[in-house]
């Protein structure tokens, strides 16, 4: 974790004016109470919980990226970005997750007022990781002529960081908001301390056997006998393990109990009294917390209403507005991000939402059930309610005629018409096939962006990880260990010796007397024995084999679902060399080794040494990794889902494809040509430039390989099939 030696941003600029007669203070001071004192009495006193409770609450909300479309100014949803990766995984320690960094952000806000982030930045200049920093470390906060932070770690450092390596949230102090935050809790700072001090009065009160005095009577005693009598019984009497012990005296002496008690104190009210205080401070009703004396059913619900509307929502959508002002700028203009809304609404309601939509024509079943909480429908759920009204009809035609027809089964299915797979339930009049058909294409998007979402994400976690475990061993080969020295370099030596800077000078020439061809041929050679490529083309295919595997079988189930396909045997993938894996495989390799080969090349005729180039090797490496994982993660999961997806509608005995495409910002004209375009299912789509396939990513599509590449890489089209 690079927490300090940060760079300047252009975003600097606007914090360095030099005008110094502006009556915003340059310095502020630390606050009034101590930061770790506070943060301590969260961690100790129950009246905070409220404070946890909210942060915790808060910490599990979900949101989602959009992009805002230029022309119509509509936001269209981002399923994959770098902001989302990061937002998923702030930063690589396993305890720090989403939820807890924004967790211990609204814990800092409500004790202090303040809480930051440290944005830890990729080579491009973009936020990749979230460092959260105590606001006891935060000595000085940035203002006109200061564009800095200045932080005190627990090390003693003091370092100064730009205000744009640091997101901050602050509740502005009403008596000063150009000074430090003010926390919601510190208004409360006199009832934390009497609850805390009525604390340890009560701990006090029952460990001493839960009486407050005793008066002890004994005439004729002497000033040693009383001590040494005072001595004895406190050693026999006081304390919680002696507790209710029967006394026995000798002589005339009488113990008498005082009338004192934590009832004439009223203690317990009191408690209870800074409880409710603190809750009414916060907003946060008293059924949230547990506290469900005197609650029924109905005050419950309107809790949960009031505490996510008044308490819960005003906080995440100054979070919102946050991130959308401090994070998302540096990933470039046109996003915009929103949390989903979080405020439960009533079941009544929905109830009757879900049954108008219905009875109007305006929700399908499935989506009427969906309010109402149930299951989608085994059959016909992506049906709209229809009566013979909602048919428009001429003077001259007759009602009982049309409605004949409605009722009757049709003949036959035109083209493009999705029919009945084997059990499906027919379609009943033409009149509604186009529609159906509409809602088909509709469902299978719909249905193959969750498939695919759910199964990118392993495919990515995977080859991420075996990337890691890669550059691992490619850092060995280059630099050196114990099981490896720098004997890779060997065949490089004398091109590598002879480019060395001396005197302003690069020697190139023993490196150009080799010519272009030569050249390649060297490189080949020394990427070829960095490693063992055909071995860590194997281990590539184990990670991959199960993964093709579990999304292959997606897609049969995604044309089960969608076509209503029963009592067919669902095929199975036999091997990886039915997705012809083989070669795509091959293909991750060689992007690697080019990679290499292209630094080295460079590194040689800038005369930089061997031990720069193995840096600027795995500094590329390790930068290209996750954008990397991420492209062959969406690639091979939609390879495998369309295959799966093809050979079940072939093996239920579907007879012709249609192609269909996707909008998107830079669409692939011989796509969008080929929109609508029928086909038996067993023919192949010409997409020109030779390149053949039977559905959209095809892992047998026929052409030249880069041309093949050149068409499936960020392919979002999809097919549809008849009967």
């Amino acid at each position: 974790m690079a927490l300090f030696g940060r760079r300047k941003r252009n975003m600097e600029q606007q914090y360095a004016g030099t005008n110094t007669s502006v009556m915003i203070p340059r310095y502020t001071t630390p606050p009034e109470r101590n930061t770790r004192e506070w943060l301590d009495t969260f961690g100790k006193n129950p009246r905070l919980a409220v404070v946890d409770r909210i942060a915790s609450d808060l910490s599990t909300c979900k949101g989602k990226l959009y992009r805002i479309d230029e022309v119509s100014g509509d936001e269209v949803e981002i399923q994959q970005h770098p902001f989302i990766d990061m937002m998923n995984r702030p930063n690589p320690l396993f305890e720090m997750t989403s939820g807890a960094v924004w967790r211990l952000l609204q814990i800092y806000l409500e004790l202090k007022g303040e809480g930051y982030f440290l944005f830890e930045f990729d080579a491009v200049g973009r936020p990749v990781e979230l460092w959260p920093m105590p606001p006891n470390w935060v000595q000085q906060t940035p203002y006109l002529g200061h564009p800095f932070y200045e932080i005190k770690s627990t090390d003693g450092q003091i370092r100064q960081i730009p205000v744009d390596d640091i997101f901050c949230m602050k509740n502005l102090n009403p008596l000063d908001p150009y000074k430090r935050g003010l926390g919601a809790a510190e208004a409360l700072a006199d009832e934390i301390e009497t609850d805390e001090y009525a604390a340890k009065f009560q701990k006090k009160f029952f460990y001493n056997d839960a009486t407050p005095a005793l008066l002890i009577t004994a005439p004729g005693i002497q000033p040693n006998q009383r001590e040494r009598f005072y001595e004895q019984w406190n050693a026999k009497y006081q304390g919680p393990f002696n507790s209710h012990k029967i006394a026995v005296l000798d002589g005339e002496v009488t113990v008498t109990k005082l009338a004192e008690n934590m009832r004439d104190m009223d203690m317990m009210q009191g408690r209870e009294f800074l409880r409710n205080a603190v809750l009414e401070h916060f907003g946060v009703p008293r059924e949230i917390m547990g506290i469900t004396e005197n609650s029924n059913r109905a005050t419950a619900d309107a809790a949960q209403y009031i505490y996510a509307q008044n308490v819960l929502m005003p906080r995440l959508e100054r979070r919102e507005e946050a991130i959308n002002t401090q994070i998302l700028p540096f990933y470039g203009e046109g996003l915009v991000w929103h949390f989903d809304d979080i405020v439960p609404h009533s079941q009544e309601f929905d109830k009757g939402v879900a049954l108008d939509g219905w009875n109007a024509g305006l929700l399908t079943k499935d989506e009427a059930r969906e309010l109402l909480g149930q299951e989608p429908c085994k059959t016909g759920g992506n049906v709209y309610k229809t009566t013979l009204s909602d048919i428009f009809l001429h003077d001259t035609e007759d009602p009982a005629e049309i409605s004949s027809d409605l009722l009757a089964e049709p003949a036959g299915g035109g083209e493009g018409d999705a029919g009945p797979g084997p059990g499906a339930v027919s379609i009943m009049g033409n009149s509604h096939a186009g529609r159906e058909e509409k809602t088909r294409r509709q469902t299978l998007v719909r249905l193959m962006e969750a498939a695919e979402k759910e199964q990118r994400g392993k495919f990515e976690a995977a080859t991420l990880r075996y990337f890691r475990q890669q550059e691992k061993r490619i850092s060995a080969s280059l630099h050196g260990t114990e099981k490896a020295d720098w004997s890779v370099w060997d065949i490089l030596k004398p091109y590598i010796e002879k480019t060395s800077v001396a005197s302003g000078f690069i020697d190139t020439s023993a490196w150009e007397a080799l010519g272009e061809q030569g050249q390649h041929d060297l490189i080949a050679s020394f990427v070829g024995g960095i490693i063992d490529w055909t071995v860590e083309e194997k281990d590539l295919e184990s990670v991959f084999k199960p993964l093709w595997s579990q999304s292959y079988d997606a897609g049969t189930k995604l044309a089960e679902r969608l076509y209503n396909i029963r009592g067919v045997q669902r095929p199975e993938l036999l091997s990886h060399a039915k997705m012809r894996g083989g070669q795509r495989i091959q293909n991750v390799t060689q992007t690697t080794k080019d990679n290499i080969a292209r630094i080295v090349a460079d590194g040689i005729e800038a005369g930089i040494g061997r031990e720069k180039m193995a840096d600027e090797i795995l500094q590329e490496y390790e930068i290209q990794s996750r954008s990397r994982a991420r492209l062959i993660a969406r690639q091979e999961t939609i390879t495998s889902l369309e295959t799966g997806h093809y050979d079940m509608m072939r093996t239920s005995g579907a007879r012709t494809k249609t192609w269909r495409h996707r909008p998107q910002k830079n669409p692939r004209q011989n796509h969008v040509r080929l929109e609508g375009t029928t086909i038996p299912i067993d023919e192949w789509f010409n997409l020109g430039n030779g390149v053949k396939m039977r559905f959209p990513c095809d892992p047998d599509a026929i052409g030249d390989s880069k041309a093949v590449a050149a068409e499936t890489i960020e392919c979002g089209c999809y097919v549809t099939y008849n009967w």
